[in-house]
């Protein structure tokens, strides 16, 4: 992990400021800045709120405790940014979404089935109707339009739905390499992950879903014992980024000691999807926001090892 004077100097370095710029904008002098990225002095609480609002960072970035950059209100900007709105919600997603806000789960569910048995693909009923139906749902619950008991309900019929359709998987061709999925600790959703697993089934790798709160020494175990080319972490909370990071460390560190040496590693989540290039900075061979482009990014992985 970085630290305050040298994640200052990065941040000063990539703008293309001199000490003087960066003292200037923040009414400091010269020898301030050169000061703090000298390790000589730390700023007070002030200074500090300063430098945080003009790199647009968070301060947790900033002082080299978080891989994730943007701060909290960003963060949040970025969510509702990223719901998609009741408007741009397909008529299919709009009627599931209605069906399982009044607890109708069985007629939910016959809306699914009846396209699923008219030739819908389950990789396109997740991708036109569950995602963004679960999306405007997380968006309805941050503006407080439905309670925390509403969202689990949606969530848990989701998944009970998924579980469902996995019958109507159809793998392409031979069964490829492994894949190993997981959810870092401390998160408690799994739903988006179970569909990046089912999608790279209905491709043909074989996918084993740990889902969460798997230990890390269990994560290299199964790694290990399924031979694995590829692990798949995710985290939906962005101050999860920094665990990621540690998880793909440790993995690195034991696969160096085992047969897994050419392992691969991708992230996905929202975390990930806030910052898109993070998945580089928690040391990741690659970052996929969904299950289609998952399956794109192992295939050239694998193909490239």
């Amino acid at each position: 992990m970085a630290d305050f004077a040298s994640r200052l100097k990065h941040l000063r370095r990539a703008r293309g400021l001199r000490q003087a710029d960066l003292a200037a904008a923040i009414q400091v002098a010269q020898t301030t800045i050169a000061n703090y990225e000298q390790h000589n002095r730390f700023p007070d609480e002030e200074t500090l709120a300063k430098l945080a609002d003009y790199f647009a960072v968070s301060l947790d970035y900033l002082l080299g405790r978080s891989e994730l950059e943007l701060p909290a209100d960003r963060i949040m900007q970025f969510r509702n940014q990223d719901a998609p709105g009741p408007a741009a919600l397909v008529s299919d997603a709009k009627e599931y979404l209605k069906r399982l806000l009044a607890t109708e789960e069985r007629r939910a569910f016959s809306l699914i089935e009846s396209r699923v048995r008219s030739g819908m693909s389950v990789q396109e009923v997740y991708r036109t109707i569950l995602e963004p139906s679960l999306k405007e749902v997380g968006r309805l619950w941050e503006i407080d339009e439905i309670d925390v008991a509403q969202e689990h309900y949606f969530s848990r019929a989701t998944e009970s739905l998924m579980a469902q359709l996995r019958p109507y998987l159809k793998p392409n061709g031979h069964e490829r390499e492994s894949v190993v999925l997981v959810t870092v600790g401390g998160e408690l959703h799994e739903i988006g992950l179970r569909m990046v697993s089912d999608c790279l089934e209905a491709a043909g790798f074989r996918s084993i879903f740990l889902g969460v709160n798997t230990p890390i020494a269990s994560v290299v175990n199964a790694v290990n014992r399924c031979r694995a080319q590829v692990l798949a972490i995710s985290a939906t909370l962005a101050f999860n980024a920094n665990t990621v990071a540690g998880m793909i460390r440790h993995v690195r560190r034991e696969a160096r000691r085992g047969a897994r040496r050419n392992l691969k590693i991708i992230t996905g989540g929202q975390a990930f999807a806030l910052d898109p290039a993070l998945w580089k900075r928690v040391g990741a061979d690659g970052g996929a926001p969904d299950g289609e482009e998952a399956v794109r990014l192992v295939t050239r992985l694998v193909q490239g090892a």
